[in-house]
């Protein structure tokens, strides 16, 4: 698909934009709360949580190429990615819109602090605007994020086999490639390590990688 196309999916319209991603145009506003962030508190969830933040912070330490000393959560729901973090390094900061508190940690917020390394856990798919990322104040960007294998798959993929199609949360699509098209965009570049690690926890589907990881630095 070109960028441009537009498609309708389960009563939704899509955009390809010109980086790749897959945009949906009509999303309404979505309730982020404290109940929301509750889904992460569930025994299912939480079964293996602690190796996906092991995981999480090894690539996050790969990518920086050295300790630690300061790091940035957005989007960090319930906290247990900071958690983990906040054993190794000695200034961890969140920002999320729901304001949670999570212990031994800074919740900012703007996402404003000079830290080490910024991360992105399933969330930069949720953000409907991704030009503060001009501003960020890091060494290191990290996201993690749905992988769509719409353009090899096709639409009708999208709509029935692919699970990370959720009208009004979700409200972008990428790949690899269109991640870095728009952090290029934004100022960032790729570095060489791109991954799938946490499809390790989270299982591909369908024989389709699940989740990619990707570090970026200026």
């Amino acid at each position: 698909m070109k960028p441009g196309e537009t498609f309708t999916s389960h009563g939704h319209t899509y955009e390809i934009e010109e980086s790749g991603a897959v945009h949906q145009t009509d999303a309404q506003p979505f309730i982020y709360d404290k109940k929301y962030t509750e889904t992460y508190n569930t025994p299912e969830y939480l079964r293996e949580s602690e190796l996906l933040q092991v995981l999480r912070y090894a690539y996050c330490t790969l990518a920086f190429r050295g300790r630690i000393t300061s790091l940035l959560d957005v989007g960090y729901g319930a906290g247990q990615f900071m958690r983990f973090a906040r054993k190794y390094t000695p200034l961890v900061y969140g920002y999320d819109v729901t304001g949670v508190q999570v212990e031994d940690c800074k919740i900012l917020d703007f996402m404003d602090a000079a830290v080490d390394v910024v991360t992105f856990w399933d969330v930069w798919e949720h953000m409907e605007d991704h030009s503060f990322a001009r501003d960020l104040k890091c060494n290191t960007l990290v996201i993690s994020l749905p992988y769509c294998h719409i353009h090899t798959e096709g639409v009708e993929w999208f709509s029935n086999g692919y699970k990370h199609r959720k009208k009004n949360e979700h409200v972008y699509h990428h790949n690899p490639q269109s991640l870095e098209n728009e952090l290029r965009s934004l100022g960032w570049n790729l570095l060489n390590m791109p991954d799938y690690f946490e499809d390790v926890v989270r299982k591909s589907t369908h024989g389709l990688q699940n989740i990619h990881s990707a570090a970026f630095k200026r």
